[in-house]
């Protein structure tokens, strides 16, 4: 598996998965290698002379359970019949042809006039919807490009004490966490520095 953080918790060190999922990192018996990943469960090996004595270390990876959003389920009761707009005009239209006029007399009518109050319905329903579109087109933003947006460097080593070269590492071990997404899609200052802090002390008890 590709973009798998691996870090030796001893020596400070980090390395990132490529395509294939190999690495290489510099380590020595009784190192601990810390795995950090979006998908699949975080895990910590120490690494013991066996390891060293085989040409390849492999790691087996556990996938993260999927949360499911709520579902409502609806119990529907009427069936309802779609018919278009066209359809309704093609009723009228033929009812009015069947019923008969008195000549010379105007009831206040148009045969086969325009609907003015159905144009400017349609007219207000397609703007509520342009509006619509415009937007669902946005797309979500990132978690890491959320905290860049509203953190910068001093508050990753002033608020929350970690060393400059810690920074990349926790931001990729708070991605992680699927609470992420959510910090991210709220868009709150306040939610998102909470969850900083929570996952710092998490952090720090992994790293220290």
């Amino acid at each position: 598996m590709k973009d798998i953080d691996i870090v030796n918790l001893n020596s400070k060190k980090n390395i990132t998965t490529d395509n294939n999922g190999n690495f290489s990192i510099l380590a020595k018996v009784d190192d601990v290698l810390f795995i950090i990943s979006k998908d699949y469960t975080d895990q910590k090996i120490t690494l013991t002379q066996t390891d060293f004595d085989k040409n390849n270390l492999v790691i087996l990876l556990e996938k993260k359970p999927i949360e499911l959003d709520n579902v409502d389920i609806v119990r529907v009761q009427n069936m309802k019949i779609k018919i278009t707009q066209n359809e309704i005009d093609e009723i009228k239209i033929a009812k009015q042809s069947r019923t008969p006029k008195v000549l010379g007399v105007y009831d206040g009518t148009l045969v086969n006039g325009i609907d003015f109050m159905r144009l400017g319905r349609s007219l207000i329903h397609l703007l509520k919807n342009k509006d619509k579109v415009s937007e669902k087109s946005i797309p979500p933003i990132s978690f890491k490009d959320y905290l860049a947006a509203n953190f910068d460097t001093d508050f990753y080593t002033k608020k929350l004490n970690l060393k400059p070269e810690e920074i990349n590492l926790f931001i990729s071990f708070c991605e992680a966490d699927p609470k992420a997404n959510t910090v991210s899609e709220h868009q709150d200052v306040l939610e998102a520095m909470d969850f900083l802090m929570t996952k710092n002390d998490a952090f720090k008890k992994l790293t220290r």
